[in-house]
């Protein structure tokens, strides 16, 4: 090799670690405000450039370095994204009644507000999404909650039924807590009505009202209300399948 290729040589390489630093500075800056995406993408560019001439020149120390700044970004990234993850994953784990999801619905409100500010820069679409998605459930929740507390059973019901069917394949295990509870609540409501007005019911009456069937889902509501504090069966009788109320 000439004297002149081994000069045309080392400028190139001094022009290409120059280019290399000035990545390396927008890099820094960009994780220094936290704009992961757009330092990955500089990074990108940088190991790029770098594989592009490693045949012709030693670029063993700026490769180590920016596969450094490339780890750490994107760790930092994973991070910054497992915090907001966890905090939802908190809150489905909160226990769900009526009296407290207006609270839980705030908190979930104030985390969506931050995930939107969040978005793109921490890669929080799908969680964006699935909080959306919780939202239209709870809508429908209240909804339920609503014909519930005017005593309009078969509205509440069917709302219930419509709900737990599209609730069946979604990650929402508090609600589905909730919803269920809801309708134990329901049916214990329907059951006092019942002693109200009756002494004594078949199953297949209390079928009928309920509009449950068949008769035998209506035993295991019958052991369900037995076991709650307020039972107002006085007892239930399995052979002619009567249902006794307390007066």
């Amino acid at each position: 090799m000439s004297l002149n290729d081994k000069i045309d040589g080392y400028k190139r390489k001094k022009d290409l670690i120059e280019e290399l630093n000035i990545y390396k500075s927008i890099i820094l800056k960009k994780l220094n405000i936290e704009d992961f995406k757009s330092a990955l993408v500089k990074i990108g560019s940088a190991l790029t450039i770098i594989e592009e001439h490693q045949n012709y020149f030693d670029l063993k120390n700026e490769l180590g370095e920016f596969n450094k700044l490339q780890q750490k970004a994107r760790v930092t990234l994973d991070n910054h994204r497992k915090l907001y993850l966890r905090r939802y994953d908190n809150l489905l784990k909160e226990n769900l009644t009526e009296s407290n999801l207006e609270n839980f619905t705030k908190l979930l409100a104030m985390l969506k507000g931050e995930v939107e500010e969040n978005l793109n820069r921490y890669n929080l679409q799908e969680l964006r999404d699935n909080i959306d998605l919780y939202f239209k459930f709870i809508k429908k929740v209240y909804t339920i909650i609503s014909s519930y507390r005017v005593l309009n059973y078969n509205d509440a019901s069917k709302k219930i039924l419509n709900c737990v069917k599209d609730l069946k394949h979604e990650n929402f295990p508090n609600l589905k807590l909730l919803i269920f509870n809801i309708y134990q609540t329901l049916l214990l409501i329907q059951f006092e009505q019942m002693s109200e007005k009756y002494e004594k019911l078949t199953i297949n009456e209390i079928s009928k009202i309920l509009s449950i069937v068949p008769e035998r889902r209506i035993e295991g509501i019958i052991n369900f209300i037995q076991n709650q504090p307020n039972n107002p069966i006085k007892k239930y009788i399995k052979y002619n399948k009567e249902v006794f109320f307390e007066s």
